[in-house]
């Protein structure tokens, strides 16, 4: 397989945030998106109202409600208050965007030297995470006023990590596994799919406390038996019970500080027959090689063929029904090239990956996934998901 020459490890994230704006002649980028908010500034907010400007010759300046809690904004970030929350305040996001322009205007920064993303896509959930936050339509189309300038480069910062956030990564697949034990424990005959997944969430906001983990959060979608082989369509927890020789599948989504790992395991109640047991040896087999070959300057796309070419050899090929993987930690899926028949992006030091073939049978009634978060090295890849003592190595 080619190889192609690569950059090293990203620079702090300030530096890399700072170039971004000098390579595009800008000199503030506007967010408000929880992940980006944690991206710039390492703050995770709480009410997802919060907006930040990342000067490229200031210091950043963050916008916060007045209700917003204060204990985990960094001490770095100089913060403002503006009044959402007041409820003698008609509109609090007009005296938002009025603050912002006085902001940038004491900067000297017009509208065609400030950006931002106004577009409505993905974003990661603040920490009260029940709704969305009622920000209003044209609120992008008012802050365009005052940045115009529009850069879809600015999601190349999400594909490679710094070493503190790939530390705040490895936490999160840490208090992963804790769950992933728990779905190990209660995987047992006549337990639903729902209890199953409950133990497994239970456990993980139980971590909150913990280690100065403020927020941990998870989302746990466990299929057993015929309910298995929809886990390449979607994921759902059922009141179904779980019966010997099922297969059952957990996809685990967690949030820890506001960083994410993307995981999932397959296991069997008893004894499982063996064309169930044939599956998820070959989706254990198929993994295994994709992680095996990871490594700088390798495309994504012949990752996705050491996987599927596993599973198609053995006849399977029609039921691998999706892409290898895709970039993970700031949201449960980052921005960036997804691992995938054809992909010819490569791999870079810093990059933080999931790699999650599957194989679902509907014939047999049985399905089998197994993901890992895996991060790309000077030399050659860790597997983030991993962790000595939490049981993940069995799951």
């Amino acid at each position: 397989m080619s190889t192609t020459a690569v950059t090293g490890w990203p620079p702090s994230r300030q530096e890399e945030t700072k170039s971004f704006l000098q390579l595009h002649n800008l000199r503030a980028w506007i967010v408000w998106r929880p992940d980006e908010l944690l991206m710039l500034s390492g703050y995770f907010p709480f009410w997802g109202a919060s907006l930040l400007i990342y000067f490229a010759d200031a210091e950043p300046v963050l916008f916060v409600p007045q209700i917003e809690p204060r204990d985990h904004i960094p001490g770095d970030l100089r913060v403002l208050e503006y009044p959402w929350g007041d409820l003698k305040c008609g509109d609090p996001y007009s005296v938002l965007v009025s603050a912002v322009g006085d902001q940038l205007a004491k900067n000297g920064v017009n509208a065609e030297q400030a950006g931002m993303n106004p577009g409505a896509f993905r974003a990661s959930l603040p920490i009260q995470a029940a709704e969305q936050i009622p920000i209003p339509e044209d609120f992008a189309g008012h802050l365009s006023t005052l940045a115009a300038k529009r850069n879809p480069a600015f999601a190349n910062l999400y594909l490679r990590k710094t070493p503190q956030e790939i530390d705040a990564i490895r936490v999160a697949n840490r208090v992963a596994n804790i769950g992933l034990q728990a779905f190990f424990d209660n995987s047992q005959s006549e337990a639903t799919e729902a209890e199953v997944a409950a133990a497994v969430e239970s456990i993980i906001y139980r971590q909150i406390g913990c280690d100065g983990i403020f927020h941990s959060r998870a989302w746990a979608m466990v299929q057993s038996g015929p309910n298995s082989a929809d886990a390449g369509r979607f994921n759902r927890s059922t009141g179904r019970r779980l019966t010997n020789g099922d297969l059952v599948v957990i996809e685990l989504a967690t949030c820890v500080n506001g960083y994410w790992s993307d995981l999932t395991r397959t296991v069997a109640v008893g004894r499982p027959q063996s064309e169930a047991a044939e599956i998820l040896d070959l989706a254990r087999d198929a993994q295994q090689a994709a992680i095996d070959a990871i490594r700088p300057g390798i495309s994504a796309g012949q990752i996705d063929a050491m996987a599927r070419d596993k599973i198609v050899a053995q006849g399977f090929s029609s039921f691998f029904t999706h892409h290898t993987g895709h970039h993970v930690g700031f949201r449960y899926h980052d921005p960036g090239f997804l691992i995938q028949p054809g992909e010819s992006a490569v791999f870079e030091p810093g990059m933080v990956i999931t790699i999650e073939p599957g194989v679902y049978v509907r014939e047999r009634g049985a399905g089998a996934r197994i993901e890992d978060n895996v991060l790309v090295t000077d030399s050659g890849h860790e597997v983030l998901s991993r962790m000595a003592g939490t049981g993940g190595d069995q799951l």
